[in-house]
């Protein structure tokens, strides 16, 4: 009896984590924008991009390949992993990526909640010249939510939803950008017996590159039933040319940013220390791998 109650009093825990962090949202992998205050929606132009505005899948030039680790709040029984691949497709039909995500709540060896997402986009131009450009993009997703075995009941369960999101970027002279997503936009819902709304998300985001290697970027996110905008946005600056650094910050919660970035030839490392004003801090890192 003990046990069960025990085993009862960690699944309601596990609950309140993931409402916190899971249930398919507020997860990011992009360490360099992680660092920028987690804005990017307008600037994303790497693999990473199913997660952040598909449209910036355009903006690729070869192939890419990426992981992420994410020690969310500094605990270990939360497990984060992410992965990314894009290439381009043949003519002009943009490029392509599959992106992979895991959040897990552990204990004792044991899984007490998992949710996995795979996602498969594609990311285009309507328009480009020397002058501007636009594109559009989209993303579709499945998404599956698993819940571990309780002494007493035994397996709890699982369910697979999907999700679609769209996204569009925008540039004046490479120099100003705006974008514009909104995540699952076909209204999903998850679970067996109790369905759960997934969070329909939009972000309108701008940035600034007055010159190569500096950046300023600034993003605008609502939770759709939400009654805040949160406000995120951030900074990276090239001080060598093989070193970047970058910083931010974020409200509702309140929280500061900051990492750095190393590129040499065709790998990039990234990393990024985000705050928390009432949970712990998080750490999120890179390894990137370009094919031009």
């Amino acid at each position: 009896m003990k046990k069960q109650i025990f085993f009862g009093l960690l699944l309601i825990g596990a609950f309140s984590i993931a409402q916190a962090a899971g249930i398919f949202t507020d997860r990011y992998p992009s360490a360099r924008l992680a660092a920028m205050g987690g804005s990017g929606v307008a600037i994303v132009n790497d693999a990473w991009a199913a997660f952040y505005n598909p449209a910036g899948l355009s903006r690729l030039n070869g192939q890419i390949v990426s992981t992420a680790y994410s020690r969310l709040f500094n605990v270990h029984f939360l497990k984060n992993f992410f992965g990314a691949a894009a290439t381009p497709l043949p003519a002009h039909f943009g490029n392509i990526a599959v992106g992979f995500e895991y959040f897990g709540v552990d204990f004792q060896g044991k899984n007490i909640s998992g949710e996995y997402t795979l996602a498969l986009s594609h990311g285009f131009y309507l328009l480009k010249d020397i002058h501007s450009s636009l594109a559009v993009g989209y993303s579709l997703k499945i998404l599956h939510w698993t819940l571990g075995a309780s002494p007493q009941f035994g397996e709890l369960g699982s369910a697979s939803t999907l999700g679609i999101d769209l996204g569009f970027q925008a540039s004046v002279y490479q120099r100003t950008y705006v974008g514009f997503a909104i995540t699952n936009i076909n209204t999903p819902q998850i679970g067996k017996y109790t369905k759960y709304d997934l969070p329909q998300r939009i972000i309108v985001g701008l940035a600034y590159q007055p010159y190569e290697g500096v950046t300023t970027s600034l993003d605008f996110h609502r939770i759709v039933g939400s009654q805040h905008t949160q406000v995120w946005g951030g900074t990276e600056f090239q001080i060598i040319p093989h070193l970047t650094l970058r910083f931010g910050a974020t409200t509702h919660p309140n929280r500061f940013t900051a990492g750095a970035g190393i590129r040499y030839r065709f790998f990039q490392l990234d990393y990024a220390f985000i705050t928390h004003n009432e949970l712990g801090d998080s750490h999120l890192i890179n390894v990137t791998v370009w094919k031009k």
